[in-house]
């Protein structure tokens, strides 16, 4: 499998991005008000954009995936007897064991911490559907355990449909095909499905969490590993041409002119996205040896991103206990303080389970099996 260690970078950088606006989304409204009326820019459009940071996520999964099982999707030919027989390298028990292995024991951990923080029967019956990584499948799969999580319903979905996303890309023909469908779908599902009529409230306000609307996002990164050796270019000038592109696109978001095709502005993030992700493709511009995109902290932060995603809620709650109001008046100060000791006690916490209490658990129950 060729790797693309640039997505670190991606991964890591997006991950911090969508704690940033968490935390100003949930800080005391006062505070969040008194930010967004003294740095509009800053708190009330760059830091709220970074929520979608999601939709690249979902193309980063998407392409990832791609690179490590499209090609063992692929089927080979070869004639026996006269008769042409067909064989698949695909190992469904390999495959969904490491999805299951690599999301459940960490997402497991953060649900019953939040059943243990908020006993209670609509808890427990929120936290079971979690656990099964299948309430994407739910009629309303708003659940607020472990709020955060829808990402991984949507994730999850994706990788139970893998094998039918992998015969969408058989060809770029009927990749492309695939793509304006999902688009279309995904105009119909935000214009005419996503009303009264059909969804509950919830529903309408949280539309990412149904596959539909996020397959977009998908399809992009599926397009993006057919085209990848295209898009690997080695030159400095395309390299810096490529991220004035990003810098540019990501600039207009904030602008009056920024573009909402249909009426919304998660296409025009998509394109935003697609051309980072392709910058990362390409390794991105090496300034004495230093890569935005691939560095060790990068490198750090990526191995860490779902992580750190996942628990930073449970780490802002847990700083709220501190009421740092008390003691910090100046809210710029308060806010920050709360992103440096949330995204401190989310990488702690994080590197603490995985690489050392799931380590020394995995070798304990291997010792009780006498393995």
């Amino acid at each position: 499998m060729q790797r693309y260690d640039s997505f670190n970078g991606l991964r890591g950088y997006a991950a911090v991005g969508i704690l940033l606006m968490h935390y100003l989304a949930n800080m005391n409204p006062i505070v969040g008000t008194y930010l967004k009326k003294t740095s509009p820019l800053l708190y009330g459009q760059i830091i709220p954009f970074l929520t979608m940071f999601v939709y690249m996520f979902f193309i980063v999964s998407a392409f990832s995936m791609c690179c490590g099982y499209f090609r063992r999707f692929n089927t080979q030919k070869f004639t026996e007897k006269g008769r042409e027989r067909v064989v698949s390298e695909f190992d469904t028990e390999k495959f969904y064991s490491k999805r299951y292995a690599r999301i459940w024991p960490f997402f497991a951990l953060l649900v019953l911490i939040d059943v243990v923080m908020k006993p209670s029967i609509s808890e427990f019956y929120q936290a079971f559907a979690d656990l099964t990584l299948a309430f994407n499948f739910l009629p309303n799969p708003d659940i607020s355990v472990i709020g955060v999580g829808w990402f991984l319903g949507v994730v999850f979905l994706f990788y139970m449909i893998f094998p039918w996303f992998v015969y969408l890309l058989q060809s770029k023909r009927r990749a492309w095909f695939a793509m304006v469908i999902s688009l279309a779908f995904h105009v119909i599902l935000v214009q005419y499905f996503l009303t009264s009529e059909f969804c509950t409230e919830s529903q309408i306000n949280s539309p990412r969490h149904n596959i539909v609307f996020s397959f977009p996002f998908f399809m992009v990164g599926g397009l993006l590993y057919l085209y990848r050796e295209k898009l690997c270019f080695p030159k400095m000038w395309q390299k810096i041409i490529l991220l004035v592109l990003c810098l540019v696109t990501t600039g207009i978001q904030f602008t009056p002119y920024a573009p909402k095709p249909f009426g919304e502005n998660i296409l025009w993030a998509g394109v935003i996205f697609i051309l980072w992700v392709i910058y990362a493709i390409s390794g991105g511009i090496s300034i004495k040896g230093f890569k935005l995109l691939d560095n060790k902290v990068a490198a750090f932060l990526g191995s860490l991103s779902m992580e750190i995603y996942l628990c930073h809620m449970v780490m802002f709650r847990i700083v709220e206990k501190v009421h740092l109001e008390k003691y910090i008046g100046n809210a710029h100060l308060l806010y920050w303080t709360y992103c440096v000791l949330g995204i401190g006690l989310a990488i702690l916490f994080s590197w603490t389970v995985t690489k050392v209490l799931f380590p020394k658990c995995g070798l304990i129950i291997n010792r009780i099996r006498g393995v």
